[in-house]
């Protein structure tokens, strides 16, 4: 079932799949709750709602006292450290402080700059539980109906993808036909029967749980759908493909709801029939090779999240409707990826976020391949990347994470937990990221991603997160050590 489920958002689960665990809307634990104040004399550093982070570390330049000496500095009460004399021309810049995801900059001249971190994951994450309502579920019509929750998503989120927030890691078991099922942890199915041959099927799991690594509030999203049971069953047994199958998955409405997680359990039950997934809009597929797979999402933008409300995989130059929720942002995903990569769950993606407007054709840049690590895990030799019309280089945002394992309700979890940050001006040939005073991230199991930021615009984004935010494409590959 887990296997059928999946191919109803393959296209935003292969958007990367970073493999952990982020919750962009969550406030910072710790910090300084006083005013920054801001001098032009200074380096600030904040968490990313504003908070000073005092005690914060400071790398000017490639490593320990180069280019100068005393380029690594401690931030004040204020979260600031003055900018030494010695600081000339540009320098990559590295911040780090703890609890929060580190930061390089690869180029930054001298002067006033604020730089804003996100925090880590916990260990122990906050788990929100309950069922789903509202589900037109009628015995025997041949299709199986189903609530699938998960967070809102950011645009970051959706370039630099996790996985597990779509379908869960963590499994339920059900019983059906004398044989055990796992069904994903984040995946409700009421009660619900269907014939198969001879045979009376039952699908009971009204029940989802959803885990999210830090404190505070975030959004959580539903969506409900259904599926034409026989006909994705005969064709998993016939050896189809899930991405083959994705157009008989319907997505019809959901319901979205902010919670503050403040405690290890909040239970939350949601209904599935406040929004509809009723605007129609048209994509047309652009030419793409035939060992090629290309997918779009519709993605219903609100409040500076993306939902997606529904998917389809087309053939080149084909037109499809796709349905977005009404009064909210209308987007498409494109989704472009190796048919082999599919079918081996290889992490490269080439995707593009649009706005859709009467009929969108997107287009999206090539694949890549995937980076070379240096020795030491500090550089990285990265593919070559060709543009297309209309995409100006933007930036080369590449992202390191180490394997940890974190509690998940009664379960210990393995993922790939984002540790480091860089980002460098337009698209680069290689990284050597600083080395890092006293550094222990280069331990263990662990992962370099990078991603080729492009934008319709020819202006460039200010240095950091606004890059992101400022991308309408990205292609993305990545590498384990």
């Amino acid at each position: 079932m887990k296997r059928l489920m999946m191919a109803a958002l393959l296209p935003v689960i292969v958007a990367g799949c970073t493999n952990s665990n982020n919750n962009p809307l969550s406030p910072v634990v710790g910090g300084s709750d006083r005013n920054v104040k801001i001098s032009a004399n200074q380096l600030t550093i904040t968490s990313i709602d504003g908070l000073a982070l005092p005690g914060a570390q400071v790398l000017i330049g490639d490593a320990l006292n180069s280019p100068f000496e005393g380029n690594f500095l401690t931030a004040d009460a204020s979260g600031q450290v003055e900018i030494p004399a010695a600081w000339a021309g540009a320098q990559p810049i590295t911040i780090q402080a703890k609890g929060f995801v580190r930061m390089t900059y690869m180029s930054v001249q001298p002067g006033a700059t604020t730089f804003k971190l996100r925090p880590l994951n916990t260990l122990n994450q906050f788990e929100v539980k309950g069922t789903t309502t509202g589900l037109p579920i009628k015995n025997g019509d041949g299709n199986i109906d189903f609530g699938l929750v998960m967070q809102g998503f950011s645009k970051m989120q959706l370039f630099a993808f996790n996985m597990d927030s779509i379908l869960s890691a963590q499994n339920d078991k059900i019983s059906a036909l004398g044989q055990e099922m796992d069904i994903p942890a984040n995946l409700s199915l009421p009660a619900q029967k269907e014939k198969y041959a001879l045979f009376t099927v039952t699908l009971d799991k009204p029940a989802y749980r959803i885990y999210f690594g830090q404190p505070g509030v975030t959004r959580v999203f539903v969506a409900k759908g259904t599926f034409p049971f026989k006909q994705v069953v005969d064709g998993v047994r016939g050896g189809a493909k899930l991405y083959e199958m994705l157009n008989v998955f319907n997505l019809t409405g959901g319901a979205i709801r902010d919670v503050n997680l403040s405690k290890s359990n909040t239970q939350l039950d949601l209904p599935t029939n406040e929004i509809a997934f009723s605007v129609k809009n048209t994509v047309v597929a652009p030419q793409f090779r035939a060992d090629e797979t290309f997918m779009a999402a519709a993605l219903s933008g609100q409040g500076g999240m993306l939902l997606p409300t529904d998917v389809k995989k087309l053939n080149a130059g084909q037109k499809v409707t796709i349905n977005t929720a009404p009064n909210m942002e209308a987007n498409v995903l494109a989704v472009l990826t190796k048919t082999e990569d599919l079918r081996a769950n290889i992490d490269r993606v080439s995707t593009a976020i649009l706005p859709m407007k009467g009929t969108t054709t997107p287009q999206v840049l090539p694949l890549i391949n995937n980076p070379v690590v240096g020795a030491g895990g500090l550089e990285l030799n990265l593919p070559q990347v060709q543009s297309v019309a209309g995409v100006n280089s933007l930036a080369t945002y590449a992202v390191f994470s180490n394997e940890i394992q974190v509690q998940q309700g009664a379960d210990k979890v393995k993922l790939m937990n984002q540790t480091w940050e860089v980002y460098a001006d337009k698209w680069v040939s290689n990284l050597k990221v600083p080395a890092f005073p006293n550094d222990t991230l280069i331990n263990g199991n662990k992962r370099w991603e990078v991603n080729f930021l492009g934008s319709q615009t020819a202006s460039q984004a200010a240095m950091g997160p606004a890059m992101i935010e400022a991308a309408t494409h990205v292609t993305h590959s990545s590498v384990n050590f």
